[in-house]
């Protein structure tokens, strides 16, 4: 069930949750649970070595508890009884390994070839929220126990009686962190099926950037198959006072024709400010009537970014209510996909990607790219680097929506 009533939220200028950079952890005997954590987070345990704090495997007289953020299902069965028997206010630290998080705590990671393995990928991915996309960084999801037996459970427990604005606990946190595991629950079972290619494609991008960084491996192979594709720029580039907006649109005119679209167009509504009401839903509306799209591409309703989500809120305030059948295709870059079928990263999507020189000027999105990218491969045999694509008919799609609670959370 989602959400029975409205989250109002404070709007964020950016990204909807910009973890805390930690350069220590509570507890000095930490213990280790569901596996060996070295492989995912070797930097933790040496922030934690550092102060003398050796991780061993977890017994009763530990005070900090490290696992991995679990898989909805007998992952989490085992991790909730284990929570279930520890005091109220037991820290418990989760890190990535299985599953997709959404990290309120970041630390400095072991720095490696970021295509070396999935879990260098991801740290590599995690240094551009710390490092500008250089070296290392490792998320983790640091709570009380009986706080996380709430959100484990995905119930609406989890974010009462926040702490202050800027705790680890505060509001606008605990709501995001509340849908990112009703979003997994509720897609833990969606199938990996091929990502279709062909027919008329259109691509909503809320930034000058992101057709690249989303979509790019799977819009140049569609425009390989023989795809009719469309991009439409929802915001006007204008946020970043240290680069014209002229200069980004020109830069994203040159990423489409990496990709060899040429349909293009700009809606431009503030960014940071997109909202589903305002000139620009109608715009939308009207040039989504004039293609009749097959598939439309667009952001994930859990990537972390402010404008990300109001695409899915704008998206299905302008979808034509003609009763025609449309393919919803959801990519990920500010928080991964928990399922999906994949796309072989390419070189025409970095090349892409390369056009935008003021945005890797500012963040290395090509290195931190290929790290998510090898990351998503993980479970592919013969991928080394992959987009995940979430695809499946617009009705269902937006079900999904509406089952996360993700749909109930507005911003003033």
């Amino acid at each position: 069930m989602g959400r029975l009533l409205p989250c109002p939220l404070g709007r964020p200028k950016d990204l909807l949750v910009e973890p805390v950079v930690a350069n220590s952890l509570p507890g000095s005997r930490p213990g280790f649970s569901g596996g060996d954590p070295a492989p995912d987070i070797p930097g933790t345990l040496e922030l934690l070595r550092g102060r003398g704090a050796e991780a061993m495997p977890w017994t009763s007289e530990c005070d900090l508890l490290l696992a991995p953020y679990p898989e909805p299902g007998e992952q989490a069965d085992w991790l909730l009884e284990h929570l279930r028997r520890l005091p109220a206010t037991y820290p418990v630290a989760l890190y990535e390994r299985d599953a997709p998080i959404l990290a309120n705590v970041i630390v400095d990671g072991v720095e490696e070839d970021p295509e070396s393995s999935p879990q260098a990928g991801l740290r590599a991915f995690r240094a551009a929220f710390r490092h500008a996309g250089a070296g290392a960084a490792e998320g983790l999801v640091l709570l009380p126990a009986r706080r996380l037996g709430w959100l484990l459970r995905g119930s609406f427990f989890a974010q009462s009686a926040p702490g202050a604005a800027g705790s680890l606990q505060n509001r606008r946190y605990l709501a995001h962190l509340l849908d990112h595991q009703r979003s997994l629950m509720v897609l833990a079972n969606q199938a990996d099926g091929p990502l279709p290619t062909g027919g008329r494609t259109l691509a909503l991008a809320p930034h000058f950037d992101d057709e690249s960084l989303l979509y790019g491996a799977a819009l140049a192979a569609g425009v390989e198959a023989g795809a009719e594709v469309r991009l439409v720029w929802l915001t006007d580039g204008a946020a970043d006072p240290g680069v014209a907006a002229a200069r980004r649109r020109e830069e994203a005119q040159e990423a489409a024709s990496e990709l060899g679209i040429t349909d293009l167009h700009d809606l431009g509504a503030p960014e940071t400010r997109l909202r589903a009401q305002g000139r620009w839903s109608g715009d939308l509306r009207r040039l989504i009537a004039d293609f009749q799209p097959d598939r439309i591409h667009l952001p994930w309703w859990g990537d972390g970014h402010v404008d990300h989500y109001e695409t899915n809120r704008l998206l299905r305030a302008a979808m034509p209510r003609d009763g025609r059948e449309v393919e919803l295709v959801a990519g990920a870059f500010w928080t991964p996909l928990p399922a999906g079928a994949t796309v072989p990263h390419g070189q025409t999507k970095d090349r892409a990607l390369a056009r935008h020189r003021s945005q890797l000027a500012t963040v290395d999105y090509l290195r931190a790219g290929r790290g998510l990218a090898r990351w998503n491969a993980r479970d592919r045999p013969g991928q080394e680097l992959a987009e995940r694509h979430l695809a499946m008919p617009a009705e269902d799609y937006w079900r999904l929506f509406r089952a996360s609670g993700a749909n109930k959370r507005w911003y003033r």
